[in-house]
């Protein structure tokens, strides 16, 4: 995948558990990170402003190697595909010290909070993700 947003992660002592490596947990709140930054760097998705707010689905999350402090991972993140309601993003981090350290994937769901379910993503976010990832799908 052709990732179109990146982020700097310092690994902090405290993510390391007691085998004296990153706790798999915090692969995943790495991945937030990064989706949060996706949405952050586009100006209409910004602040989740509005009724409908992106919903984590599922998540799922390879681990290549350890990684240990300190270090500072490179999150690659993007949107791989896009549906009528619901996101698939995908992320990479890397560390300059072991290469490839874990691979995700997620989908987001668009929910209304106000009904309490699943809505259409508007034109406009469908408009905005694709204008940053380069292509429609």
């Amino acid at each position: 995948m052709d990732f179109k947003v990146s982020l700097k992660q310092s690994v902090a002592w405290g993510d390391m558990d007691a085998f004296g490596h990153v706790n798999n947990t915090v692969y995943l709140k790495y991945f937030e990170s990064a989706r949060v930054k996706y949405f952050d760097d586009i100006p209409e998705l910004a602040g989740f402003k509005g009724d409908a707010i992106p919903v984590l689905a599922n998540i799922s999350c390879n681990f290549k190697k350890p990684v240990v402090y300190p270090d500072t991972l490179i999150l690659n993140v993007g949107v791989s595909k896009l549906g009528h309601a619901s996101l698939k993003m995908q992320c990479e981090m890397i560390s300059p010290k072991v290469g490839l350290a874990a691979v995700a994937e997620c989908t987001i769901v668009l929910v209304d909070v106000k009904k309490g379910h699943s809505v259409r993503m508007p034109e406009q976010w469908k408009a905005a993700i694709q204008k940053i990832e380069g292509h429609t799908f």
